[in-house]
């Protein structure tokens, strides 16, 4: 029973033919069976793809098996390629947000922080000694010149704990492993100093305060000349308002990023 030009099931067959020509015919007759049954077999789906379908086709909670893969946008996807394109699409998200986290910060560099402790490969710079080969990438731009820990397997962050750090270059130290010592600008003055009633009272500048006359010199006490202090204070507040150098300032903990930071995604 072939299909029609439509390419519905028709009930034109060889007795058909021998009908239209006038071929006796010695069975009973069967259009009607003929048309029922082409009726029916146009219902359904032909396995080549000669008949398509005009409606849902409800599995009965059966499965489709043995899908090849799809090759056309209007194709089915089976399993494995579905299963192949999460796993690209997980791969292709894990590279962005690699690439975000990684790209806003390096290996090496610094950040001052309210945190207490190492946490996302940051590690605090309290000279702390950590594993070569865990942390390869930082071994690769600092070495030991922060110290070479045991001298085989681990070697040393920075140490800069109670430290300012500052812009290498002009008179800083000459490299960036080098802490470089407190120091301030000398202190001077000027003054003229003579005995009494042989010199007019001298004129002072600069740290000198409190011109006065008194007793001078150990070999001589009854002599009396000019006296001087020195009071640093009195030419900037700035002087013995502590024991060291020390701005305003706040204090933070300062951390270097160890190893670049990588996602999963379950």
């Amino acid at each position: 029973m072939p299909f029609d030009t439509t390419g519905n099931f028709s009930r034109l067959h060889n007795w058909e033919d021998d009908r239209i020509n006038d071929v006796d015919i010695s069975s009973d007759r069967h259009d009607e069976e003929d048309d029922n049954f082409a009726e029916g077999l146009t219902a359904c789906v032909c396995k080549d793809g000669r008949s398509t379908m005009s409606g849902n086709l409800n599995m009965g909670g059966y499965r489709i098996s043995n899908l090849a893969n799809a090759t056309a946008s209007a194709d089915a996807v089976n399993k494995n390629q579905l299963e192949q394109h999460i796993a690209g699409l997980q791969t292709s998200i894990i590279d962005l947000i690699n690439q975000s986290l990684n790209n806003n910060v390096c290996v090496g560099d610094i950040k001052a922080s309210t945190r207490s402790a190492n946490h996302d490969n940051w590690l605090l710079c309290d000279g702390q000694a950590i594993s070569r080969a865990t942390y390869a990438d930082l071994f690769a731009i600092i070495g030991t010149n922060f110290g070479e820990g045991n001298g085989v397997t681990t070697f040393n962050v920075p140490d800069y704990r109670g430290k300012f750090l500052r812009g290498l270059g002009a008179n800083s130290a000459e490299d960036i492993y080098t802490t470089q010592a407190e120091g301030l600008p000398n202190i001077t003055a000027t003054g003229t100093i003579g005995t009494i009633g042989i010199h007019a009272q001298p004129t002072i500048s600069g740290a000198f305060v409190n011109l006065r006359n008194g007793s001078v010199g150990s070999d001589e006490p009854n002599t009396t000349g000019w006296l001087y202090d020195l009071d640093a204070s009195k030419s900037n507040a700035i002087y013995g308002s502590s024991s060291h150098v020390t701005p305003i300032n706040q204090a933070v903990n300062y951390f270097i990023k160890a190893k670049n930071t990588t996602t999963t995604i379950l």
